[in-house]
């Protein structure tokens, strides 16, 4: 006999693939009353971290969980951008002082920019599809993208050994890496 389906449990499931964060869209999307939401809130089950935004109770942290948020913060459309994307993977010595967060859209419908964290920068900008994944259930634009899009941020020398590193360890294809270089005007 399997297991009864519970809100709890479902977005419990749901937290786990979002780095232990779900949303009131999310509570939404899986018909999550909003009165049971506020108990496992009051029961500690959940904890408000921000506008419409929830921490699974005792869920592990790992060191995406910042960047997990950050995308959260700013709606299900957002992805990580620049170096934000090179701090996901470890491509760069570099901790960003900001997490930089894309969206094609101003503001999400009901978050409030001013009350976002300052650590976080959203930019408004559209980029093709070819230039977004998903990455431990991050969104973000690609590496080869985050490479080319770091160019006023980083050293070239630093996105040059950061283009290695990811061509080393499969993030990034031969021709993407020589594409990089190019756009970077460098070897």
């Amino acid at each position: 006999m399997g297991q009864r389906k519970t809100f709890r449990s479902e977005l419990r499931a749901c937290a786990v693939e979002q780095h232990g964060y779900v949303t009131t869209d999310d509570a939404l999307r899986l018909g999550v009353p909003d009165e049971v939401l506020e108990r496992l809130v009051d029961r500690g089950d959940l904890v408000s971290v921000g506008e419409d935004i929830f921490r699974l109770g005792g869920a592990p942290s790992s060191r995406q969980d910042a960047l997990a948020e950050a995308v959260l913060r700013v709606g299900t459309d957002a992805y990580l951008s620049h170096d934000a994307v090179l701090a996901l993977h470890g491509l760069a010595d570099h901790e960003p002082e900001r997490l930089r967060v894309s969206t094609p859209h101003r503001a999400r419908a009901g978050r409030s920019p001013s009350r976002w964290p300052d650590h976080l920068e959203v930019l408004h900008r559209t980029v093709p599809d070819e230039d977004l994944t998903t990455y431990r259930g991050i969104r973000s634009t690609t590496v080869a993208r985050a490479l080319v899009d770091c160019r006023a941020l980083l050293a070239a020398d630093v996105l040059t050994t950061a283009a290695d590193e990811a061509l080393e360890r499969g993030l990034l294809l031969r021709r993407e890496r020589h594409a990089v270089l190019a756009a970077l005007d460098v070897g």
